[in-house]
């Protein structure tokens, strides 16, 4: 019974995984039904098979090889219907999961991700594809911590992006974010404000015409958790090009003449925007009150661990400088944790155990000896250290 409630919704699923409206006809749902019939009558297996006494596990074996087949014959005949959709089928719903371990900031965004919609957008649900001029966006997925909102995005250029740009990896972007908070006031984030929580998308170009990536949402004192809801508006992409033209100039208060390239660059500009619902998030971040400090006045007053990333704040006594200071932090085997991103502070936990870090606070100038491969002499340089298990 389970089988065929399964194989009732095929065609359901498959459609709603591409996420397109696909007309009807009547050729194409008669091969679909054909297909259903195939794959729900067991008497489909061969006949020399069945006057054979076949033991469960190969029944089982062979209906699940005329399953399959079904599945690859709708599969094409949905493909033969609407060619496009084949080209959609690796992206939209798998960018997560494709690029989770190669941005700078990995994660496993992709067991914790939220679909969205790209159907037509009605007042019960908002679209997440929208066109502006030659250019289509679509967010795919979303999940988010408390420190940042994590984007899966498409890119479709009908024109194509440039063919000369600097990077392969990469698209600067130019956003506004407006989040909402529940009494109704909203904090907005944007270039003019300086504060802007994103300006660039990590990932990769399947094609000419198309980029597929991550987009991290975030800044400093950043709380995800503060706000209901958020709108979400790119104005612009754009990729820095090789080419440009060599400039001269002269520092103020010096004689000597120094050169520069600047380089060109490509700018798609349009409106792209999107809703977010953030109400129904799940606090899942762990907090350690440390409070602890040494004669000299340095500590760590508590360690933050959150899906994706961990860290420390620390404790500067009165009169040094905090930005003199770095904080690191060391997994359970006594290894360094990786950066999470633009944050030299902030450290990624994907694939490590942290169910137990050491803390090491130390000074900017230790800190820039004592990093890479060198790392293995902070715990000697640093002005105070703390173990703190989860």
């Amino acid at each position: 019974m389970d089988r065929v409630k399964n194989t009732d919704t095929i065609e359901e699923m498959i459609r709603e995984y591409l996420s397109t409206e696909i007309p009807e006809s009547k050729t194409v749902n008669n091969k679909i039904q054909q297909a259903y019939d195939e794959i729900q009558n067991p008497r489909q297996i061969p006949a020399v098979m069945s006057t054979q006494k076949l033991s469960k596990r190969r029944r089982r074996f062979l209906i699940h090889c005329a399953s399959i087949a079904g599945v690859l014959a709708i599969t094409t005949v949905l493909f033969v219907k609407n060619p496009a959709l084949a080209a959609q089928l690796p992206l939209i719903g798998h960018i997560f999961k494709d690029l989770e371990q190669d941005v700078s900031y990995p994660g496993k965004y992709s067991e914790n991700s939220i679909p969205l919609s790209t159907e037509t957008a009605s007042e019960e649900s908002p679209s997440y594809k929208v066109q502006s001029g030659d250019m289509t966006v679509t967010l795919s997925e979303v999940t988010y911590d408390s420190n940042a909102i994590y984007l899966a995005i498409l890119v479709e250029n009908e024109k194509g992006f440039a063919q000369n740009a600097q990077s392969d990896t990469h698209l600067n972007l130019n956003c506004q974010v407006d989040m909402y908070k529940a009494d109704g006031s909203k904090d907005t984030f944007n270039e003019a404000l300086g504060n802007i929580l994103a300006y660039y998308t990590e990932g990769t170009f399947p094609n000419d015409h198309t980029f597929k990536g991550l987009v991290q949402l975030t800044t400093s004192n950043f709380n995800v958790s503060n706000y209901i809801a958020c709108d979400i508006t790119f104005l612009s992409f754009s990729q820095d090009l090789t080419s440009g033209q060599t400039l001269t100039g002269k520092l103020p208060g010096e004689e000597e003449t120094f050169s520069y390239v600047e380089y060109d660059r490509k700018t798609y500009e349009g409106n792209w925007n999107f809703h977010l619902d953030l109400s129904n998030q799940k606090n899942t971040s762990q907090e350690i009150v440390v409070l602890q400090t040494n004669s000299q006045g340095f500590g760590i007053e508590k360690v933050v661990k959150t899906e994706y990333e961990i860290y420390a704040v620390p404790i500067i006594p009165e009169g040094k400088d905090p930005m003199d200071y770095v904080v690191t932090i060391w997994d359970n085997q006594g290894q360094p944790l990786e950066t999470h991103g633009d944050s030299l502070e902030i450290r990624s936990v994907y694939g490590r155990d942290v169910s137990k870090v050491t803390i090491y606070l130390i000074s900017w100038d230790d800190f820039v000896e004592c990093k890479g491969n060198n790392s293995y002499r902070q715990p000697e340089m640093a002005v105070f250290q703390t173990t703190v298990e989860f």
